[in-house]
């Protein structure tokens, strides 16, 4: 990894300075020891932030206002989250504390996998990785000059709890979402939190546990769902099924003064739906029993010919044909 490498060359360039500063101060620590024991001046009562200059008095020295050495680099935090990702920022200056403008610096993540970022005119660069669930350490490290800097960061998802929904119409089911904070904490109540329904969109607010969560009218049908909190997003599958199922056929074409004709509604909560039939330009109206069925007794048209037979139930609707070939 070039981190690793850049950082075992300047270990090694160190260790070779630090041995020649040793064998330069050997040959020379002899004959400084023999001068200054000839020169030996007492300064048991000077204080010790105070030096001695050329004639021996004593000047003192203010320290007060010594600096700390410039923080090259400053480690920040994950700034927005997307599907399995996250931006984290980190701030990079010179050796004189001003931003590191327009520099390409580099990032480590959990010891591997080297990025690369160029600040912008503040210093600042973003690293944007995905990464799995959990605990991750990130490094950063610029080389003009020479700098280096860690965190530890928790990675989560913002939205969870969310799930595939496999439904009759109007089976009374909700579509939920749990909301949570930059700290990995739930949401307070009152978040703005966007649901989309196919083309659909509607907003909800999270409660004080962090959940929002609309409920589902649509029509029969497969549909994209989703849910969006700031900059993340999750989606999933929809199915809503048809609760219309005819008992009776239509194959029966013997002329009768009246066609029995039986549906049934699926799903729960079955008992007293009104259901409506709608044929040949008449409609019908009969409630499900206990079984969720409903019966009619349509009236066979005089002429022959073909019929649409529509039943429906609320908003939704299936159309049967009915033909007569002879009076």
């Amino acid at each position: 990894m070039k981190f690793n490498r850049l950082l075992v060359f300047l270990i090694a360039v160190a260790f070779i300075l630090s041995v020649n500063f040793a064998f330069a101060v050997d040959e020379n620590v002899t004959q400084a020891v023999s001068e200054v024991d000839d020169n030996v001046v007492e300064l048991q009562d000077a204080p010790q932030n105070a030096l001695a200059d050329d004639s021996g008095d004593i000047i003192s020295q203010d320290t007060s206002n010594n600096q700390e050495p410039v923080q090259t680099i400053k480690m920040g935090k994950v700034t927005k989250r997307y599907n399995g990702a996250i931006e984290y920022q980190a701030t990079f200056y010179d050796a004189s504390g001003n931003p590191l403008k327009n520099t390409e610096v580099y990032f480590e993540v959990d010891d591997s996998a080297d990025y690369s970022a160029v600040t912008d005119s503040n210093g600042v660069a973003l690293l944007t990785v995905f990464l799995k669930n959990g605990n991750h350490k990130i490094g950063a490290f610029c080389t003009d000059p020479v700098g280096i800097n860690y965190d530890n960061i928790k990675v989560f998802d913002v939205l969870k709890g969310n799930k595939n929904i496999n439904m009759y119409y109007e089976g009374g089911n909700t579509y939920k979402v749990r909301v949570f904070d930059d700290n990995g904490q739930p949401e307070k109540a009152g978040k703005k939190v966007m649901f989309s329904i196919g083309k659909k969109v509607v907003y909800r607010y999270t409660d004080k546990n962090g959940y929002a969560q609309i409920k589902i009218h649509s029509t029969p049908g497969i549909y994209e769902i989703g849910a969006k909190y700031q900059n993340f997003f999750v989606k999933n599958y929809l199915t809503v099924k048809q609760v219309i199922k005819p008992l009776t056929s239509f194959k029966d074409r013997a002329v009768k003064s009246k066609i029995k004709y039986k549906v049934k509604l699926l799903g729960k909560n079955n008992k007293n739906k009104v259901i409506k039939v709608k044929f040949n330009k008449k409609t019908y109206k009969a409630k499900t029993n206990k079984k969720g069925i409903a019966k009619f007794y349509l009236k066979t048209p005089k002429k022959v010919g073909v019929y649409k037979v529509v039943t429906s139930y609320k908003k939704t609707k299936i159309t049967s044909i009915y033909s007569k070939y002879y009076a």
